[in-house]
């Protein structure tokens, strides 16, 4: 009777456990610390897919600031006014960390936090125009472990830039991108000009996005938003269609609404009468 009690009184006491793990999370990488000017530009964003960013996790990366000071909560604020759920912060300064604590963010504790001093880039240094993937950094544990296990490999990383422009020569950016590594959940990968071409399989909360069309010739497994720039000529074709979530110009269909004569076979999902169609192809 004695150990009976004892064996119900030590599952009570088990009221949960604690796991590391890091699933797929928007990274917000802060370029400025104009509160009105994030704002400007995340309406125009969520303007063109808003059932996409409903309630979708962010993580705010201060890199970029330096040591300048921003507003944090005014900008959780905002980002909640938009139906997005500020979670934490990355790379804060100590001021920033504070800040952060107050406004009611959590602080990201990496190896690729940087010290309060960093340096800033090299002047005259600017990014070189075109595709944008990003994801989970490189593994270093055991297959299958998630990021946060891994420990140094650092979380995934999610992260949207905006489209880049033109150099100083005139000539355009760089056209499409072809993928032949497997994508992974948590990784995002983003096409500003022209198609997207997978040539393995992506896989559950993964992340493919481009103004053209998407090609998988592999099992689409995550999430595909095709004409991400309101192209609705725009369509997405693929070997296996398991997809969490496709969209085309705002059109969206959940894995849910996808017809079961159209899942695992390859499709072609297209905009017909301001809505999605699946084919077989």
């Amino acid at each position: 009777m004695v150990s009976g009690r004892r064996g119900e009184k030590r599952q009570e006491q088990q009221a949960f456990a604690l796991k590391g793990t890091m699933p797929a999370i928007t990274m917000l990488c802060l370029k400025t610390a104009d509160v009105s000017a994030v704002e400007r530009q995340l309406a125009d964003h969520i303007s063109q897919m808003p059932h996409f960013f409903l309630h979708l996790p962010i993580l705010l990366d201060l890199a970029e600031l330096g040591d300048e000071p921003v507003d944090l909560g005014a900008l959780a604020g905002l980002l909640r006014k938009h139906n997005l759920v500020p979670i934490a912060v990355r790379n804060p300064t100590d001021a920033q960390r504070e800040r952060a604590v107050a406004a009611g963010l959590g602080v990201l504790r990496t190896p690729l936090t940087r010290s309060s001093r960093q340096a800033a880039p090299a002047e005259g240094s600017t990014p070189t125009p075109g595709p944008v993937a990003v994801g989970p950094a490189p593994d270093r544990g055991a297959p299958g472990a998630t990021a946060a296990e891994r420990g140094a490999a650092g979380p995934a990383r999610r992260q949207r830039e905006a489209t880049p422009a033109p150099d100083a020569a005139g000539e355009p950016p760089p056209a499409g991108l072809t993928v032949r590594q497997p994508v992974r959940s948590g990784q995002v990968i983003y096409v500003p000009h022209g198609d997207l071409v997978v040539l393995s399989p992506v896989s559950s909360g993964a992340e493919l996005i481009a103004n053209d069309n998407i090609h998988v010739y592999a099992p689409l497994r995550g999430r595909a938003m095709a004409g991400a720039h309101n192209n609705a000529d725009a369509s997405i074709f693929c070997m296996s269609l398991e997809a969490e979530f496709v969209s085309i110009a705002g059109r969206y269909l959940m894995a849910d609404e996808i017809p079961d004569e159209h899942r695992g076979k390859p499709a072609r999902i297209s905009v017909q009468n301001d809505g999605l169609v699946v084919t077989r192809l």
